[in-house]
This record gives C-alpha cells, sequence and structure tokens, in this order.
C-alpha cells in the first residue's frame, strides 16, 4: 500500500514538474511575443497604484513616459510587490507597443522573466523529484519476494 501512495506522488510531482514548464513555456512566449513591433522609452515612477489582499498591502509602480510620437502614457507596471521598489522619480527603461503605446511594460529583467523563470525551476525540481521517486519504488519493488 505504501509504495501503491509513493508511486502516486511520484506521478503528480511528475505532472506539476511538466504543467510547471509548459506554464513557463507559455509565459516566455508572452514576453517574447510582446517584443515584436515595440520601441523603446525612458520612463519615470510617478506614484505607486495599492492593492490590498488581506492583510497585506502590494504596491504597483505606475509610471509615466513619452512615446516617439510625443504622446504622453501613464500605465501600471507589470509586477506587483509588498514593498515599493523605486522611489518616485525614478527612470526605468520601457517597451511599448507602437500602434497602442497603453501596451506597454517595464523592460526589467525581474518584470519580464522572474514568472518564467520561477515555473521552470519549479518543473524542472518536480521532474526531478517525480522520476526519483519513481525510481526508488521501482527498486524496491523489485527488492521484494515474488
Amino acid at each position: 500500500m505504501a509504495f501503491r501512495i509513493l508511486d502516486l506522488a511520484a506521478r503528480l510531482l511528475l505532472a506539476l514538474g511538466l504543467g510547471c514548464l509548459l506554464l513557463a513555456v507559455f509565459l516566455a512566449w508572452r514576453t517574447l511575443s510582446f517584443t515584436s513591433d515595440t520601441r523603446e522609452a525612458t520612463g519615470e515612477v510617478v506614484s505607486y497604484h495599492e492593492v490590498r489582499d488581506g492583510d497585506t498591502t502590494r504596491y504597483r509602480p505606475r509610471v509615466r513616459f513619452r512615446t516617439v510620437a510625443g504622446e504622453i502614457v501613464t500605465i501600471n507596471g507589470q509586477l506587483s510587490t509588498t514593498s515599493k521598489r523605486f522611489a518616485i522619480g525614478t527612470k526605468v527603461p520601457m517597451v511599448y507597443k507602437v500602434g497602442d503605446p497603453m501596451q506597454a511594460r517595464v523592460a526589467l529583467f525581474v518584470d519580464n522573466w522572474l514568472g518564467p523563470g520561477i515555473a521552470s525551476i519549479v518543473g524542472l525540481v518536480g521532474l526531478a523529484g517525480g522520476f526519483l521517486v519513481r525510481r526508488s519504488v521501482r527498486r524496491e519493488l523489485a527488492k521484494l519476494p515474488a
């Protein structure tokens, strides 16, 4: 009975690992596909949008930048944190869609690659753990008398 539970746990770890790797691919694809037909700009953090989540307050920077056409755009950054990451007035790199400058992102590594990175790590650990547990269970079952 214990080996069945361990085998089920191994299968669940493998499924978690595969699911997280698929999520990582999807998030990386979204980040890479966003960069097509974009322009770079320098934005300035002008304020923070506060989001209350129970007892926790999360802060999302509001960034203002000027497009090549001279339009001034203000957007919320894509990453919210429990602390204010930037001082008001901090310059940050931005990328925005040429046809729709409201589709813009802060162009920092953490803002764009944290999600795919974490999903990749969890996926690889899940796959490795599932593989090792499953191999161990099979090895122990082979030792049992027939």
